[in-house]
C-alpha cells in the first residue's frame, strides 16, 4: 500500500506538499543534508486528515525547519507559514520606530561627520527599484556636498527588502565594478557601473546622481543590530573589503541566504533559500555578521547626537579623518 492511500488528506493538500518538497529538493541550499524519502513520509503523516490547505501551517514549518531555512516562507492565498529560528526580542526603541514607519534621515554631526539612516526597501515594481535608490542617493549627495570627512550609515532599523537600491543608493562610497556575488547554482556577480546596479548583465536599478564627489576613501562606520537583516546584510557584504570601514553594534539577524520566489500554482507561492552571498574577496557569508566593534546600549533614534553608538562611531571616525 502506497503512502498516498494511507492518509486521507485532500488531493489539493497532497499536491501542495509534494510540489513544495520537489521544489525544495531541486533548489534548496541545504538540499543535500536531507533524507527526502523520510521527510515526505513525515510530512504526509503530519498532514493526515487535513482537507483545507489553510491548516498546513505546522506541516510547512516542519519542511522549512528540516532544511534549516528560516528565511523562506510558504504562502497560500492570504496566509503565510514560516519557521522562525531563535528570533531576538525587539527593543522598545526599535519597535517604536517601526510603528512610525522608518524613513531615511540625514544630518551633519560634529561639523564634518555625516549621518545617514537607511530604511528597509520593499519593492514591487521596477519604478520602486529606481525611485528608492534615487531617494537614498539624493540624501547621500546632500551630505557629500557639505564636504563631510567621514560617514555613519545606520542600518539598525533596516530589516531588508531589496538590496539593489540600497547599494546603488550609496554608490559614491563604493568602487565601481565588481563588489560581490550571489552563490547559487551558478555564481551571479554584482556590479556598479554607469550609475546602475547589475547582477551579471541584468540592470536592476538606475539613478541620476546630484553630486560628483568621489567618496570611496572616506572612513565609514556602519551601525548594526539584531534586526539588520536580509538585504541589509547583503548591503554590508558589498562593503566588506573596503578600506576604513567598520561595523559597530550587535551581530545581525542572520538572514544571509539568497531567497528566490517560486510559484506552486495560481494561489500558492513559496520563497526558498537557494544560496549565499560573497564579498569582493570571495568570502562567503553563511551566518549572522558580527560587528568589528561590539557595542551595546539604548538606541536613541530621536536624539541622534546623544545616541551612544553614534557617539562611539564619531570617536572612531575622528581618529581617521585626515
Amino acid at each position: 500500500m502506497g503512502i498516498s492511500s494511507v492518509y486521507a488528506q485532500s488531493a489539493d493538500v497532497k499536491f501542495l506538499i509534494d510540489t513544495t518538497i520537489s521544489i525544495m529538493k531541486n533548489n534548496a541550499v541545504n538540499a543535500n543534508t536531507v533524507d527526502w524519502h523520510t521527510l515526505r513520509s513525515n510530512a504526509l503523516m503530519k498532514a493526515k486528515n487535513i482537507d483545507n490547505p489553510y491548516e498546513l501551517g505546522s506541516t510547512m514549518r516542519y519542511l522549512y525547519k528540516s532544511i534549516n531555512d528560516f528565511h523562506g516562507a510558504f504562502f497560500y492565498k492570504d496566509s503565510t507559514f514560516q519557521w522562525h529560528l531563535n528570533e531576538s526580542v525587539v527593543s522598545d526603541s526599535i519597535m517604536n520606530e517601526w510603528k512610525k514607519g522608518v524613513q531615511s534621515v540625514e544630518m551633519v554631526l560634529d561639523q564634518d561627520i555625516g549621518y545617514l539612516r537607511i530604511p528597509s526597501m520593499p519593492v514591487a515594481t521596477q519604478n520602486d527599484f529606481n525611485t528608492k535608490a534615487q531617494k537614498l542617493n539624493d540624501s547621500l549627495c546632500s551630505l557629500l556636498n557639505k564636504n563631510i570627512k567621514g560617514i555613519i550609515l545606520d542600518l539598525r532599523l533596516d530589516g531588508g527588502g531589496a538590496m539593489h537600491p540600497m547599494i546603488l543608493g550609496v554608490e559614491q562610497l563604493l568602487t565601481k565594478g565588481y563588489i560581490g556575488s550571489f552563490r547559487v547554482k551558478k555564481k551571479e556577480d554584482w556590479f556598479i557601473k554607469d550609475n546602475g546596479f547589475f547582477v551579471d548583465t541584468t540592470l536592476y536599478s538606475k539613478i541620476n546622481p546630484t553630486c560628483s564627489v568621489n567618496a570611496q576613501n572616506i572612513p565609514v562606520v556602519m551601525l548594526i543590530s539584531p534586526h539588520t537583516g536580509s538585504a541589509a546584510e547583503c548591503f554590508i557584504i558589498a562593503f566588506k573589503g573596503r578600506d576604513n570601514t567598520v561595523l559597530l553594534g550587535s551581530k545581525t539577524a542572520g538572514y544571509v541566504t539568497v531567497n528566490t520566489g517560486m510559484p506552486i500554482n495560481e494561489i500558492a507561492f513559496m520563497n526558498l533559500a537557494v544560496g549565499y552571498s560573497a564579498d569582493r574577496n570571495e568570502n562567503i557569508y553563511r551566518e549572522a555578521i558580527e560587528p568589528d566593534i561590539p557595542f551595546s546600549g539604548i538606541d536613541k533614534f530621536n536624539d541622534i547626537p546623544n545616541d551612544e553608538k553614534v557617539k562611539a562611531a564619531i570617536r572612531w571616525l575622528k581618529l581617521r579623518i585626515r
